[in-house]
Order: structure tokens, then C-alpha cells, then sequence
């Protein structure tokens, strides 16, 4: 969990497609998880714009995309759903924040967040980002 923030935040020398790995990585474990539901409240609509300049300096190349085939989109094309590479990435870090955070005083409820955060929203951003950030190499 830890890795996937630092390498969010600061990048740490990877490539999009060596994010996408630990990506894959982090839904498998957090799937393997046990449901439960979490006592812990939802980070501020401020925290999300900082941490989403934060990401776009580190991870210039995401951009725009189609969630289908991961194919980065230009100005003409219009798919029926477009994914935004910055919003699933900033969403991911967002909650891992919240479960590190949480994990400092309460892992058990670090864990439960981390899940339900996962089934409830990022899960699914994060697999159609990983296919646009293989697409990217």
C-alpha cells in the first residue's frame, strides 16, 4: 500500500506501465481482503484537487481515455465513456491516504476501508486506468 502512494505521489522512477503492475498487484490483494465496513469519513473535495495537481506533476503522460480498450482519446474522439486517468489515479490516493492514515492507530479499520473503498469506488478505476497506462507502455 505504502509502495503504490509513494509511487503515485513521487513517481519514483517508473514507467505508466510499471504503475499499472503495482496497480494489478494492489487490487489482487485488496480483493483478497475480508468485507467489512469502515468507521472513517471521506477526505475533503479541497484534499482532491491538491493531491490531483500533486499527481499530473508526477504522471504528466495519463490523460483522457477509453475505458474499453485503455487507447489514449484526442479532441475528436468521443467514445460512449470516456475514464480520466488523473481522476482514477487521485481517487486511489485518496483512499490509500485515508487507510494509511487510519492504519496508524487502527489496521483492522485501515484494512476494512481499504476494501470497502475498493468495492465501493476505486476498484474499478484502477483496472480501466491500468489498460490505458499498459496502452502508454
Amino acid at each position: 500500500m505504502r509502495r503504490v502512494q509513494a509511487a503515485l505521489l513521487d513517481r519514483e522512477g517508473l514507467t505508466p506501465g510499471a504503475l499499472a503492475d503495482l496497480l494489478d498487484g494492489l487490487r489482487r490483494e485488496v480483493q483478497a481482503l475480508p468485507f467489512g465496513v469502515p468507521d472513517a469519513d471521506t477526505p475533503p473535495r479541497e484534499a482532491y484537487c491538491d493531491l490531483r495537481a500533486h499527481i499530473a506533476r508526477a504522471w504528466p503522460e495519463p490523460g483522457f481515455y477509453d475505458p474499453a480498450t485503455g487507447r489514449a482519446l484526442g479532441h475528436c474522439d468521443l467514445p460512449a465513456e470516456i475514464g480520466d486517468a488523473l481522476d482514477d489515479l487521485t481517487d486511489l490516493a485518496l483512499a490509500l491516504g485515508t487507510a494509511l492514515a487510519l492504519a496508524d492507530t487502527d489496521e483492522a479499520d485501515a484494512l476494512a476501508w481499504l476494501r470497502f473503498s475498493h468495492d465501493a469506488h476505486w476498484g474499478d478505476h484502477v483496472q480501466n486506468v491500468t489498460r490505458h497506462l499498459r496502452w502508454l507502455g
